[in-house]
This record gives C-alpha cells, structure tokens and sequence, in this order.
C-alpha cells in the first residue's frame, strides 16, 4: 500500500469517527466545534531505522476545536549518531508535518486518542542531502493530569516514500515507533456530557 493510499484510508477513519461521535451528540443537541483551545508540547519517540534503534524526539503546537480536534505543526529531530550499516558515513535526518488529532471522550481523566502526521522529511547521509515524504499514523491513550497538563502514550507506524540516495530504501525509512506526549496548554468552556443533556432535558 502506497503512502497516498495509507494516507487517504487514514483521513477517511478519521472522519467517520468524527461523524459518528457528532452524531451522538447531536441526538439531544448541535456539538460545538468552535475554537476551544490552544496546546503546545514535547514528543519523546523511540523508534528503528534500517533495523536500527533511535531515539527521534519532537515538538508540537496545536489549535483545539470541539474540545476533542486538533490541527497544527510537529517536527522531529533525530538525536542518536547512526552509522548506516554497509558505508561509513553518518545519517541523520529532521522532519516537518502537519498534525491532526482526535480524543474520544477527551473529558475523561484517560480517553483513546487517534493521530497522524503527514509531511517532509530531509535527510542526510554523509554529504549527500534528500528529502522524502511521510505519514506516522498511530493510536494511543491521553491522560489528563492536570487541566493545563496531558500525558500522552501512543504506538504507531512511519510510511516513508521518495528516497533517492542508492544506499537508502524507502524500507529502510520505514517502520514502527513508540512515543510519549507531554501537552501543555489550556482548553476553555464546559464538555456537556451526555448524562448531563439528558437530565436537563428530563427537568424541563
């Protein structure tokens, strides 16, 4: 499966979630997806590159509508001195994307999230540069620890297409991940639950 293709089928689970949860709402009511917040933070990623482990830490900024969607921006710097099995040179490589997310039941204190990042990716090996394109689908839990601190866990998979340098596979790119969030913001207004719709309703 190509990397549209991963990105595409990605996007659609997105948005059937989203309308599914939108319609529970909106059974009893219109949900607002209305500006609701603003977060920023810190992603500690371990993952493998050429069947080799690195540690890929990040960061983040993003807007919240709903109190449940997130957009924004992320990048991740690789950290670990790799040598690339079969040269002698180091690689290293840094990426940018756009980050959407969605929390279910985000008022709970640990709730299921869904994520993806989807951008550009430059790399080095030696003194030969090139960039390539990826998608880091991945699901996970958040915690709320605080009202203006979360705690994320999440597990997931890099897709990497459009390598160009002979010695560097998309394969090689590619493969899982595990990393931890750490989230700090704020989100305003009240999450109407709905047990909280029902009983006003049944008081009127």
């Amino acid at each position: 499966m190509s990397t549209k293709s991963c990105f595409i089928a990605f996007l659609m689970m997105i948005c059937s979630f989203s309308v599914f949860a939108q319609r529970e709402e909106t059974l009893l009511g219109d949900r607002n997806w209305g500006f609701s917040g603003i977060w920023g933070g810190y992603t500690h990623q371990y993952t493998q590159f050429n069947s080799r482990e690195a540690y890929n830490p990040g960061g983040f900024f993003v807007f919240e509508f709903g109190k449940a969607l997130t957009i924004g921006w992320g990048h991740n710097d690789l950290q670990d001195r790799l040598i690339w099995e079969g040269t002698d040179r180091n690689f290293d490589i840094h990426t940018n994307f756009l980050k959407l997310g969605y929390s279910f039941i985000p008022y709970k204190a640990v709730h299921p999230t869904l994520n993806v990042d989807f951008g550009r990716g430059k790399m080095r090996l030696g003194d030969v540069n090139d960039r390539v394109v990826l998608i880091q689908p991945a699901v996970g839990v958040e915690i709320n620890v605080f009202r203006w601190f979360r705690l994320g866990l999440e597990g997931g998979y890099r897709f990497v297409q459009d390598s160009d340098i002979p010695e560097i596979s998309d394969n090689n790119l590619s493969g899982p991940f595990g990393q931890a969030s750490l989230r700090f913001g704020f989100s305003w207004g009240r999450y109407h639950k709905r047990n909280d719709l029902r009983s006003k309703t049944s008081a009127e």
